[in-house]
């Protein structure tokens, strides 16, 4: 047989047959391979055109998410604009009855018996209250939809930075999907900043030094009403930081700063301008809401029964205070004033309740075990006022910051106009008993504050500190003490030297 194939071989025509026989099965055999590569990629294909379709049904959500939060934030907006309207127009009513009610009283009050007119006075001061209280809450309320605007503003820059969905023709669909799926992700993660607020450092961190590399450059200070806030605000300006004080009447930092220029100065990289934002502040204050940048928040707390004299002590040379006509007249005792103050103002423990209004007038709800585990959890750290050198050690540690010493106290009371009333230095046992009880739960507070206290002061690292820094924290202070104490040679009644405010 094989000899057979060799001899039909060897003729010419059947080997131009053979031949061309070998050459259509190659061919054959390649278009098979042909047909099988695009079947593989007509499913390649499918799968890549269900990708796309799943992408562009994921766009499709985010499309309508965002819409549905942008209407439902104008929604907001325009009642935020409604409530300060009627707010507006209840303290235009309030001013206008508070003018009303003084031209009442001068003119009737030579002529009215001293209770009656006492009467007229309170319900003055009560119209008074209510009116800073109001304007409280429009800032309050102001601020709130300033921060929903931005909101606002993201949202639709967010919506507009999302481009359409199409496939291109003849491209890889399934990359397609990679590439158009990503500003998604991107847009949410910039709403998600845009919204998110940062809680402030805590002890350990601040101990640890896991701050920002040149040292924390926002502070938070809490001033409780006489616990040596001024002296807080001296200790900041002294290590560089610029203090914006809140505004009573407006609620606010930025009366005579521009708020943006602030908010620039945080979007650059350290190191960058320090601020010491500080005020008779609750942790309900709207800027604790708005804060997206690191910072401390700090306070100092001082022991209630000796904060409730130095408040009393106060009023006895204000005459502008409520209480200061009927305490020097003899209409008001000392216990009675201390519960026309708590009435007014709150324990020491309320201004760490974030349930209010952000007022400084009280209007949380927060128990003195709620507070104190705000006190821990929502402020930084906490001095004692009787203790402020450890508390400036403390500071300067935590902060980076050497500039501690030769710092003059700061008492406002005693720099105060001495109008020539004895002031309050003891206490009977009545008047003691009395505001023991008046003072039960802050009292509590203020003692497992300084339970707490000692515990972080037992830290190593505050103890090597405290050991090396503390003995010339006090001789300096002593010999500051000692030079604003000198008399000024050309006028004995005055002081040679005055610490700068």
């Amino acid at each position: 047989m094989g000899r057979g194939v060799r001899l039909l071989m060897k003729i010419p025509a059947v080997r131009r047959v053979m031949v061309r026989l070998w050459n259509v099965e190659e061919a054959i055999a390649k278009q098979q391979a042909t047909l099988e590569a695009l079947e593989l990629h007509r499913a390649n294909v499918g799968d890549a055109i269900a990708k796309q379709q799943a992408a562009l049904d994921t766009l499709e959500a985010h499309h309508e998410q965002l819409n549905a939060e942008h209407a439902e934030i104008e929604s907001q907006v325009r009642a935020g604009h409604d409530k300060i309207d009627a707010l507006i127009v209840q303290v235009n009513q309030l001013s206008a009855d508070g003018e009303k009610l003084e031209a009442r009283l001068a003119e009737v009050s030579q002529h009215l018996p001293p209770a009656h007119r006492m009467n007229l006075e309170a319900t003055l001061h009560g119209q008074q209250l209510q009116l800073g209280a109001l304007n409280s809450t429009i800032s309050a309320q102001q601020m709130q939809l300033a921060a929903l605007n931005d909101i606002v503003r993201q949202i639709t820059a967010a919506a507009a930075s999302v481009p359409p969905v199409t496939a291109a023709p003849g491209g890889n669909a399934a990359t397609n999907a990679v590439q158009t799926s990503e500003p998604v992700a991107l847009v949410a993660a910039r709403i998600q900043a845009g919204q998110s607020v940062v809680r402030p450092y805590s002890f350990e961190q601040l101990l640890s030094r896991q701050v920002e590399r040149f040292g924390p450059d926002l502070v938070l200070n809490i001033h409780v009403p006489k616990t040596g806030g001024h002296t807080v605000n001296a200790l900041f300006r002294q290590m560089g930081f610029v203090p914006l004080s809140l505004d009573m009447n407006t609620n606010d930092f930025f009366g005579s700063f521009r708020e943006d220029v602030w908010r620039k100065n945080y979007a650059a990289p350290s190191p960058r301008n320090p601020y010491l934002l500080t005020g008779h502040m609750r942790l309900d204050q709207p800027i604790f809401r708005r804060l997206w940048m690191q910072h401390v928040v700090l306070t100092v707390l001082r022991d209630p029964i000796e904060r409730m004299i130095s408040n009393y002590n106060f009023m006895l040379r204000r005459p502008a205070n409520p209480w200061h006509d009927e305490v020097v007249k003899g209409g008001m005792s000392f216990v009675e004033f201390s519960a026309r103050m708590l009435e007014a103002i709150g324990p020491q423990y309320s201004f760490f309740d974030d349930t209010g209004q952000g007022t400084f007038a009280r209007t949380g709800t927060a128990s003195a075990q709620q507070c104190f585990d705000n006190l821990l959890n929502k402020v930084s750290y906490y001095g004692l006022t009787d203790r402020f050198d450890e508390f400036a050690v403390t500071t300067g540690y935590v902060t980076g910051r050497a500039r501690i010493l030769a710092l003059p106290p700061m008492n406002v009371t005693k720099e105060t106009e001495d109008l020539g009333y004895p002031p309050k230095t003891d206490l009977t046992d009545q008047e003691r008993d009395a505001l023991t009880t008046a003072l039960k739960d802050d009292i509590w507070f203020y003692q497992q504050a300084v339970k707490e206290y000692e515990r972080r002061m037992r830290d190593p690292r505050l103890q090597a500190v405290m050991a090396q820094v503390l003995p010339l924290v006090k001789s300096s202070r002593e010999m500051v003490s000692r030079v604003l104490t000198l008399d000024d040679p050309m006028d004995p009644g005055l002081r040679t030297f005055r610490p700068v405010r």
